[in-house]
């Protein structure tokens, strides 16, 4: 586990490199199970909810540890629970080590012409 004054006395290399990150709620590992047949609406409002509730508890570990500072942008909560970040790789690896987080840098998709 990294700590914040780890984190802080980082190697200089790369801290300047920003990358993108997604981020989503760790799965527990309760058997898959179909959910029951509901309103499309209500369905699609409580996904917008939950979307919300995960962005806001990703926020608030990244400003509780001071980290806004590495981050570029965060994506807007939308139908899934997941959040896109701008960042440094460094967020990226402290947000790998949080238990409700599923964390991974996203593929650059460069297109040769």
């Amino acid at each position: 586990m990294i700590s914040i004054a780890n984190f802080l006395a980082m190697n200089a290399e790369g801290a300047n490199m920003w990358i993108e990150a997604i981020v989503m709620p760790r799965e527990d590992s309760k058997p898959y199970r179909p959910a029951p047949r509901r309103d499309r609406r209500a369905l699609y409002t409580a996904n917008c909810s939950e979307s919300s509730k995960f962005r806001e508890a990703v926020l608030h570990y990244l400003q509780s540890r001071h980290l806004m500072n590495a981050v570029k942008w965060v994506s807007e909560p939308g139908s899934l629970p997941m959040v896109t970040l701008r960042c440094q790789e460094r967020v990226l690896d402290l947000l790998r080590e949080v238990p409700e987080f599923e964390a991974g840098r996203s593929l650059s998709l460069e297109l040769q012409s």
